[in-house]
Order: structure tokens, then C-alpha cells, then sequence
């Protein structure tokens, strides 16, 4: 059996290798490990939850299907499922001739609580739709910042929040030592964590990768 690396790609590719066997709780297994991550870039991207369930359902339907498409040389089931994701939701994108929406509160399929997901690295990031923008080149943008929104909300609070003062506010290090009464050094190495953690987390999604470097780029300034 493949040992799991630290980032579970080990074991999602025994989960794989045995829903193409049509083992069925094998997909129930990936669905369990992924589906929040799909389908909270889903919801912030469609901006209805309906959709987005729908979507997800999609989503996995194609992995039982297509299983034998995916390779794990090639990147992680997690970034694999959001490249199908990607392309369902703009497709319902295309049919409905409507720009997405972000919405909030979300805290997860599974979660009963209200905490709202930060509203950070949108604008300053990826850059916010306009008017004169071509609404293809609207909607990919959009499902990026959906889907990094959805990684942040995932992380420690900790890192959330000196990328949220960084990206949000739009502080510097400094500042943001000076506004959290933490060492410089602390916030550095805190900063680095935080996109080491979001780079990892976005590398093997596709077409976020140069995101993520873009991301890494700025905050290390």
C-alpha cells in the first residue's frame, strides 16, 4: 500500500485506485475527506447553496465515473475535484447570464455554528471584477478568490488573522506586530507559515498556482 505523505495524497490515491474498483465506500471515504472544500468554494462562488449542492453532487458522480482519469503524479484528488468544480459551476455560470456572487455567513456542510468566513485576500489578491470585464475572465477570477477564501477559512486563527490584517487592511509587519502587541519576528515567522500553508494548500489547484506565488511574493515584502 502507497504511505500516506503528509498532505493525505498518499492515501487519496488508495481511495482512487479502489472507488475504480467500484468500491463505494471508498468514494464515500473522499467524499468525507474533500467535500467541505469543494463545496465551500461552491457556495461562494454560485452564491446558492442549492447550486452548489448540486454541484459537489456533480462533482463526486464524475470521480466514480472518471476514476480512472485521475493521476496522482499529476496533483492532489482535492485539486482535481475543484478543476471539475471549477468547470461545472461556470458552466451554470454560462446558462444563467449572471455574474457569482460571494456570500457569508458559512462555517461548513457540517457545522451548526454562524462564524463568518474573513473577508480577506479578495480585491487586493485576485482582483475584484468591473463593468468593462470580459464576464468569462469575471467568472474565472471569482471562482479563485472562492476558492482561496475557502482555504483561509480552514486555517489556524493565528495565521487567518495576520493575513487578514496584511492583505485585508492592508498593513505592514510592523504595523501588524504593533496592532497584535507581538514580536516583529513573531509576525514574520507567522506570516511565512501562513502562506507556506496557503501555497501548499493551492499549488496542485488548477489555475490557482500563480496565485498562490503571487500571494508568497507579497507577503514576504
Amino acid at each position: 500500500m502507497q504511505r500516506e505523505r503528509p498532505d493525505g495524497s498518499g492515501a487519496d490515491a488508495d481511495l482512487v485506485s479502489r472507488i475504480r474498483g467500484r468500491d463505494e465506500e471508498a468514494l464515500a471515504l473522499a467524499y468525507d475527506r474533500h467535500a467541505d472544500a469543494v463545496y465551500g468554494s461552491l457556495v461562494r462562488f454560485l452564491g446558492d447553496r442549492e447550486s452548489a449542492e448540486d454541484v459537489v453532487q456533480e462533482t463526486y458522480l464524475a470521480l466514480w465515473q472518471r476514476a480512472h482519469q485521475f493521476d496522482p503524479r499529476a496533483g492532489t484528488l482535492l485539486g482535481w475535484l475543484l478543476g471539475i468544480a471549477r468547470h461545472k459551476a461556470i458552466d451554470r455560470f454560462r446558462a444563467a447570464s449572471r455574474r457569482p456572487k460571494v456570500v457569508a455567513p458559512w462555517s461548513g456542510r457540517g457545522d451548526g455554528g454562524t462564524r463568518e468566513a474573513p473577508a480577506i485576500l479578495a480585491d487586493q489578491t485576485v482582483g475584484a471584477a468591473t463593468a468593462d470585464d470580459d464576464p468569462e475572465d469575471a467568472a474565472a477570477r471569482e471562482w479563485t478568490r472562492s476558492v482561496v477564501r475557502t482555504a483561509l477559512s480552514t486555517m489556524p486563527d493565528i495565521e487567518r488573522q495576520v493575513l487578514q490584517l496584511a492583505y485585508d487592511r492592508g498593513l505592514s509587519q510592523s504595523e501588524i506586530a504593533a496592532r497584535l502587541g507581538w514580536p516583529l519576528g513573531t509576525v514574520k515567522t507567522r506570516t511565512r507559515r501562513a502562506l507556506a500553508n496557503m501555497r501548499e494548500a493551492l499549488d496542485d489547484v488548477p489555475d490557482l498556482a500563480p496565485t498562490a506565488r503571487q500571494q508568497d511574493s507579497h507577503g514576504s515584502r
